[in-house]
This record gives structure tokens, sequence and C-alpha cells, in this order.
């Protein structure tokens, strides 16, 4: 046992350990400096805060994807930095991806298609619109789906991958 936490420490004094050091010092700093831009796009976007609940989910995508994206990053600077051979890695996981990718079209079709209703603002909680030959007011919109509600109470949940034609009888 002590010779384990010996040997963390050589490494942490190391040259080697200094630069995983500074790899994860960065990736935090850069991870704070996304954020922070996120946060005054979106104050600039939406200074009154209308438009909330959209806003919120545009935000929490992004941060999300750019947490991910450091994160991958800079476990694989650190795994380099510490020895190990990561274009086997880095290769595996695009075939990983490439067979995901295809496993889940639409999955992704989805979640593009929702990124961009969220984006445009086609429509939005609260308002009567006919999608998919279901008419009734939106409960819900998320990045996968959209929730109705029609007349007779029916909930209607629509992929939004499958919607091709959006009647809102809401708008102006």
């Amino acid at each position: 046992m002590l010779s384990i936490v010996g040997s963390l420490i050589n490494l942490i004094f190391s040259e080697r350990g200094v630069k995983i050091l500074t790899i994860v010092a960065l990736a935090i700093v850069v991870r704070f400096l996304i954020n922070l831009v996120i946060h005054n796009v979106v104050q600039r976007i939406s200074p009154d805060g209308s438009r909330a609940k959209r806003i919120r989910t545009l935000t929490s995508i992004l941060q999300t994807a750019s947490l991910t994206v450091i994160f991958v990053i800079a476990a694989l600077m650190v795994l380099k930095e510490a020895g190990f051979d990561v274009t086997p890695l880095i290769a595996s996981a695009g075939v990983v991806g490439l067979a995901v990718g295809f496993g889940a079209q639409t999955l992704v079709k989805d979640m593009i298609s929702g990124l961009f209703l969220l984006i445009e603002g086609q429509f939005h909680e609260g308002d009567e619109v006919e999608i998919s030959g279901k008419k009734g007011v939106v409960k819900k919109v998320s990045l996968r789906t959209v929730t109705l509600k029609d007349k007779d109470g029916v909930r209607h949940i629509i992929p939004n991958g499958t919607i091709t034609l959006v009647s809102n009888f809401s708008k102006d």
C-alpha cells in the first residue's frame, strides 16, 4: 500500500505529473469559460427571461455537449501523457461511434429535429397545434418528442423526427 502511494507521489511531482495536472487545470478553465460564454449569449438572446423553458433546454444541451467534448479530449491527453498508446483507443471509438450511429438513427433524427424545433420556436407549450393529424394543446416540447393533449383529454406523444407539417392555431 505504501509503495502505491509513493509511486503516485513520484508521478505527481515528475515532469509527466506536472503535465497531467496542467491538462486537468486547463480543461477546468476551458469548461468554465465555455459556460460563461453560453451564459452571456443566453442573456443577450433573452435578457428579460422570456422563452425561459426553451432557453434552459438549449443551454443544458450546449453545456452537456461541451463538457463531454472537453472531458474526452482531456482524458485522451492524460492517457497519452501517462504513457498509454491512445491510437487504438481512438480507432475503436470511431468504429463504436459508427455502429451506434447506425443503430440509433431514429433517435438521432428525433433529437436533431427537436433541436431545430426549439431553436426555431415554431410552437411553444400552451399553443394549439395540429401535428401528424393530431390536434391539441402542446403540453411538452423536448429534444425527442412533443406531447399534445386533445380536447377529449387524450395525450399524444409524437417523435420529433416524424413531424413534417405543423399547423399552429395560436400564432398570428
